[in-house]
């Protein structure tokens, strides 16, 4: 299949360093070269080089994080969705994680302007003793008569198989003619923010630090925290800005490298 960009990523670890180790990119996505962490993990960005997502677009990444090796994956901009009601705009993005490596991926948020369609396939293949940390945002796009939610619909499903078994399934449907502002939908809310964290020291306690730390949050937000079948949790954030989730999305992160890995929080040099 051609893909209107394609990208895969490899990750090994040399002497307790995590190193690109195989790159390849095609069409207009492109990576930069990497920025190393201070936990020696590599930090890459995903650029597109284009002005947006338009109709009959499709995107595919692929990043495998082999054995005791990390990463830290984000993208340049916002991603923009523009009018697709034809054949719209597919994104499919497949993470492996081998036995105790790290993946972090966070993503800046998903605009969509007026009949914009667009679907999203995340798979995970991870083995148990792997973290997995992944971020990502929805909110509409601006219109000429400033209303919100013109958009067709956006679809993002997430998979992630656990040592060869589908642990999690996650499935996002929001299609604003079905009546977006009802009860379990976005309820009043403009933006919505979605977390999934997987690592084997994720408990209860965990689960109600993170409660705990959002309560300051609570006034401009609705969120929601619940534990996986398999070690890990999944968030889910309602709030009426992007910069609003974002700095909720650091707390959960904060305390969840320093609860299960007992490490500093990632800089990721965001502005």
């Amino acid at each position: 299949m051609n893909y209107t960009g394609y990208l895969h990523v490899e990750v090994a670890n040399r002497q307790d360093r995590s190193i690109i180790c195989n790159s390849f990119f095609d069409g207009i996505l492109k990576i930069t070269r990497p920025i190393y962490l201070s936990s020696q993990m590599p930090l890459l960005t995903l650029i597109h080089v284009g002005g947006g997502y338009v109709d009959g677009d499709s995107y595919k990444t692929e990043v495998v994080v082999h054995e005791s090796a990390s990463l830290a994956l984000t993208t340049q901009a916002s991603t923009k969705v523009y009018k697709s009601r034809g054949h719209g705009v597919t994104q499919e993005m497949d993470y492996r994680l081998l036995d105790h490596s790290e993946l972090y991926v966070k993503q800046d948020s998903l605009i969509l302007y007026k009949d914009a369609d667009f679907t999203q396939y995340t798979n995970v293949h991870m083995s148990s003793s792997a973290t997995f940390c992944y971020t990502d945002i929805v909110t509409p796009g601006w219109s000429e008569d400033g209303k919100l939610f013109q958009y067709e619909k956006v679809v993002s499903k997430m998979r992630i198989f656990v040592d060869g078994t589908l642990e999690v399934f996650d499935h996002l449907r929001l299609i604003p003619d079905e009546g977006i502002d009802k009860m379990m939908m976005l309820e009043g809310f403009t933006h919505l923010g979605t977390m999934f964290f997987v690592h084997q020291q994720v408990n209860e306690v965990i689960v109600e630090k993170i409660r705990h730390a959002l309560i300051d949050e609570s006034q401009s937000i609705r969120f929601g925290i619940s534990m996986l079948s398999v070690k890990g949790l999944s968030i889910r954030i309602l709030a009426n800005s992007t910069h609003v989730i974002e700095k909720v999305f650091a707390v959960c992160e904060d305390l969840l490298r320093e609860s299960t890995l007992n490490v500093e929080k990632i800089a990721w040099r965001k502005g």
